[in-house]
């Protein structure tokens, strides 16, 4: 293990607002410190407030055994004891709070075989990169503090994604690291220190080793989180695409145009996206990503309505309101804008916001115990008459109950 760098103190910017997830983190830290235990914020939340950003979330570090953490706290979850995880709410909030540990043999090339308490020092030098590794003291009497034993700051300031001590070594011990690496550099538009940069190029085999929720869920934030194009870039030009999402490798150059001005979005418009052009590709992704079938009906949805969307001129009156009402609607436009139908998008944004509900959604004229009383047998028909009536009722040629009959006898009769 590499040793580590001085210590560098250094207090967050202090404009950063105190709010009710902080005040709980540091609830979390007095009850730690009050028992005799060291206790750090540690990871992304320190990572943030350096960067001026609210942290969505606070980890605690702490000398602390897991067995003792559950000891303080009336409410606490042990979601990983063997590797001194323990989560803890406090007013409703959720805190993971983490034994210093070092960690050694992953043979699975996601968790070690051997774990053991340690101390600050040591459990930053097991974490990933740099700019990850930063701790803070909160309750340091001059004001917070930040330790770094890994010149995360200096990686901050310089916009760098470097991995803690051996970049391989990182990589070799938890694969999903790779995906990390150019979520981080996307997220936050940093360049990747090409000493770690070659260490994924050359380990990008192993990503395959990882279990395809975890790829899914690194890919769900590389195209929604903002930066797409920048991650796509790197999911590519790393050879990373051809292992995790190979159906779009020949579209590498297009799809990246195409995320380019994205901005942070939900993953199911992301996806949308990348997916334009392989939308046959949609149900093969989904089953090898394990999407659920809600994410799975959503995507593919979305980009058949897009598709729609790119041909609005040619479709007719009842298919362009039946695009419209779908939840994906909104989605799709963009989507479709995206992949340069520009002008279709916008004549059906305008055209489909000058619609009422009604308009989208006419109340049915007739139903199936209609024809049922008026003496037509049940079956596979009543659908078939009914669509066709609803057709009609959109496209406005059915606004009479007459109108309607005449529409539901002939296609009960073919």
């Amino acid at each position: 293990m590499a040793a580590a760098k001085a210590i560098d103190v250094q207090s967050p910017p202090a404009w950063i607002p105190s709010d009710a997830l902080r005040e709980g983190a540091l609830t979390v830290v007095r009850t730690l410190r009050a028992a005799g235990f060291q206790a750090l914020f540690a990871g992304g939340c320190v990572r943030d407030r350096e960067l001026g950003l609210a942290p969505k979330d606070y980890d605690i570090a702490t000398s602390a055994t897991p067995e003792a953490v559950i000891g303080l706290f009336d409410k606490s979850i042990p979601v990983g004891v063997q590797f001194g995880v323990v989560r803890v709410i406090v007013a409703g909030h959720e805190y993971e709070v983490a034994t210093f540990r070092a960690e050694a043999d992953y043979s699975d090339g996601r968790r070690p075989n051997e774990v053991r308490w340690a101390d600050a020092e040591a459990d930053v030098l097991r974490r990933d990169f740099t700019i990850n590794g930063l701790l803070e003291d909160p309750l340091a009497p001059g004001g917070a503090e930040v330790l770094d034993f890994v010149g995360g700051r200096a990686d901050l300031a310089g916009r760098i994604i470097r991995a803690i001590g051996d970049a391989r070594a990182r990589f070799l011990e938890d694969h999903l690291r790779l995906l990390r690496c150019v979520r981080f550099a996307a997220r936050m538009q940093f360049a990747i220190d090409p000493t770690t940069y070659a260490a994924v190029c050359e380990l990008v085999p192993l990503v395959t080793r990882v279990s395809p929720e975890r790829i899914g869920d690194e890919l769900d934030r590389i195209f929604s989180q903002g930066h797409q194009a920048n991650g796509f870039m790197h999911l590519h030009a790393s050879g990373l695409c051809a292992e995790v999402l190979p159906e779009v490798v020949d579209l590498a150059e297009r799809v990246q145009d195409r995320l380019l001005h994205l901005g942070g979005c939900e993953p199911m418009l992301g996806w949308g996206v990348v997916l334009f052009d392989s939308a046959h590709s949609i149900e093969a992704i989904a089953v090898r990503l394990r999407w659920s079938r809600a994410k799975a009906r959503d995507v593919a949805e979305a980009v058949a309505t897009a598709h729609e969307i790119a041909r609005w001129s040619a479709l007719d009156l009842a298919s362009q309101k039946r695009a419209g009402r779908r939840p994906t609607f909104g989605a799709a436009l963009t989507i479709a804008g995206s992949a340069g139908h520009r002008h279709e998008e916008l004549r059906a944004r305008a055209q489909v916001s000058g619609w009422s509900e009604q308009d989208l959604r006419p109340a049915p004229l007739l139903t199936g115990n209609d024809l049922k009383r008026a003496g037509h047998n049940a079956g596979p028909r009543f659908k078939h008459a009914l669509a066709a009536l609803e057709t009609a009722q959109l496209d406005g040629r059915a606004t009479t109950l007459e109108a309607a009959w005449a529409i539901v006898n002939v296609a009960l009769a073919t």
